[in-house]
C-alpha cells in the first residue's frame, strides 16, 4: 500500500491520521503533519461539518439492565452538599444550566444516562442500579 500523501510505499502497518476531517493511510514520516492519529476510532458527520469520536465506549455497563436509583433526588442533592457545592457550582462543573439541577434535586426531573454518569463523576457516587427480572 502506498502513502496517501507522499506516495512512497508503506513499511509495515503504516498509521491512519486525520487531516481536516479526512482520514488518510499514511507513511510513519507522514503521519507527523496530521491533526490526530486515528485508532479505533469513526469520523461522525454532524451539521458543521466532521468530528473526530472515539469508539470507546461511554457507558461501561450494559444499558439494557441498568436504571437510575429511585431517591436519584436525595442521594444527589447530598452527595452535592456533603461536597459543599452549590446548585450552581454543580452546574458549572458538569456543564449543565442551573434549572436543570433545580428540576432533578426536586425529582421533578429523571436524568438521562449521559447527564447521570457527568453526576456520577462530579459527585463520585453511583447513581445505576441493575434492573432485576422475575
Amino acid at each position: 500500500m502506498n502513502c496517501e500523501i507522499c506516495g512512497k510505499k508503506i513499511e509495515g502497518q503504516g498509521k491512519k491520521i486525520l487531516i481536516d476531517g479526512s482520514i488518510l493511510h499514511v507513511c510513519t514520516y507522514c503521519a507527523a503533519l496530521g491533526d490526530k492519529e486515528v485508532r479505533n476510532s469513526v469520523v461522525k458527520y454532524e451539521n458543521r461539518g466532521l468530528k473526530f469520536v472515539p469508539t470507546r465506549k461511554t457507558f461501561e455497563k450494559n444499558e439494557d439492565e441498568m436504571d437510575i436509583v429511585q431517591d436519584f433526588a436525595t442521594l444527589i442533592r447530598q452527595a452535592r452538599e456533603k461536597m459543599g457545592l452549590s446548585q450552581d457550582a454543580l452546574a458549572r462543573k458538569i456543564n449543565e444550566k442551573v434549572s436543570v439541577i433545580k428540576l432533578i434535586e426536586t425529582g421533578r426531573l429523571k436524568p438521562n444516562i449521559l447527564l447521570a454518569k457527568k453526576i456520577e463523576r462530579a459527585l463520585k457516587i453511583n447513581l445505576f442500579t441493575r434492573i432485576e427480572e422475575y
